[in-house]
């Protein structure tokens, strides 16, 4: 399982990437493989935290070095990843509802770390290292995520077509306004026009 929490991070990763270079199909690169990332955390955390293999998750001998404080801790942050996945994936996607997303994955986030340090103390159990990681790497980006405004992001995308970027941020501003999604649109196409003459 770990082999592909890592295949789909990466191709998450270059999804990304991509993306910041405005390529063709890279939007779709990033939702595939954010939405399979955020349900992999969702569906199996109790397993991937408690290092269960996958063919082992039915079996009951593979739950002999844990217990269901554990399992339970395990599905909460899952949760929680789940939540700052997908509320990143929104922001990144321009799509309402973003800012609640990050805010209750990394609260939830944040309140499982305490818990998790404090318990880690105590026992220092190589379980809390394995959840610390992945705090530290999803709760990091998640809150560099939450406190970049959207208007930057729009202007890193578009950063070649600062008129376009302006108008997208004022569509952002305003989602009801039908004229300026008109004038986007609009833009997009004679943008499109352009790109297809000159290749």
């Amino acid at each position: 399982m770990k082999k592909f929490e890592l295949i789909v991070g990466l191709i998450a990763i270059i999804g990304i990437a991509l993306k910041l270079m405005n390529l063709p199909g890279s939007g779709i690169l990033t939702v595939l493989a954010l939405l399979t990332l955020s349900m992999f955390y969702f569906i199996f955390s109790f397993a991937l935290f408690n290092d269960i293999r996958l063919r082992d998750i039915f079996k009951k001998a593979a739950y002999k070095d844990t217990n269901a404080k554990r399992i339970i801790g395990a599905i909460g942050l899952g949760f929680a990843l789940s939540a700052i996945i997908i509320g990143g994936l929104f922001k990144l996607q321009f799509w309402p509802g973003a800012t609640v997303q990050l805010m209750t994955g990394l609260v939830s986030t944040g309140l499982i770390l305490l818990i998790a340090l404090i318990i880690y103390f105590r026992r220092k159990a190589d379980y809390y290292v394995r959840i610390f990681k992945r705090i530290a790497i999803y709760g990091g980006l998640g809150l560099i995520l939450y406190l970049t405004p959207t208007a930057t992001i729009v202007d890193i995308y578009y950063r070649d077509n600062p008129e376009y970027a302006e108008l997208y941020k004022k569509v952002l501003d305003d989602p009801e306004n039908i004229e300026l999604r008109k004038q986007l649109e609009q833009m997009r196409k004679e943008m499109q026009e352009i790109k297809l003459k000159n290749n």
